[in-house]
């Protein structure tokens, strides 16, 4: 029987391909630790966290060589139909998916990247009226932690960094790294 699973998720927009993709690794419990260990030997001098957008392609190369070196499992979501007035739409359109998806894995836990207090008010909000509706699996837990304090939040980032390269025609990144995880698009207008 599978363990159950910690899931880390974290967002990343190319607003002009209208993309908005939202991506989740799964993370053992047994494992946080070692895959926290690998990922802050990744930091360079003064970095305070890896962020896919911060890094050149020499050193995202580096990261997307070490974390599939992890054997990652996961999936992304790609919302198609992003325009900037509609972000937080999309956002909601590939949350709602996303937890979907994860009701359907040995998931127990969710933990998104901490925005702003009313943006993370907005999605808690949202995650109470899936499970209202049940439209998510009521044994998911959502929290919300800062990416400073939160290594395996890292994961996500890089992922779903490498998944907006490949969706704008730049896939030596994703090659490597996304033979673990599951693609699901949305339309996320």
């Amino acid at each position: 029987m599978n363990p159950p699973f910690s899931a880390y998720v974290d967002e990343s927009m190319r607003i002009q391909q209208g993309l908005y993709l939202m991506a989740a690794v799964l993370v053992a419990p047994a494992r946080a630790e070692a895959h926290r260990a690998a990922l802050r030997s990744l930091l360079l001098r003064r970095q305070p966290r890896l962020h896919w957008r911060d890094e050149n392609d020499k050193r995202r190369a580096q990261l997307v060589e070490a974390l599939a070196a992890l054997g990652l499992r996961g999936l992304v979501i790609v919302g198609a139909g992003l325009a900037r007035r509609t972000q937080e739409r999309a956002r909601r359109k590939c949350m709602e998916r996303l937890l979907w998806e994860l009701g359907h894995r040995h998931v127990t836990d969710v933990i998104f990247e901490r925005r702003e207090p009313t943006l993370d008010a907005r999605d808690r909000d949202m995650i109470e009226a899936l499970k209202g509706r049940h439209a998510m699996a009521p044994r998911l837990l959502a929290v919300w932690r800062s990416p400073f304090d939160e290594p395996l939040l890292w994961l996500p980032d890089v992922v779903a960094g490498a998944r907006a390269a490949a969706e704008a025609g730049d896939t030596r990144f994703w090659a490597e790294l996304g033979e673990g995880m599951t693609l699901e698009y949305v339309d996320a207008r």
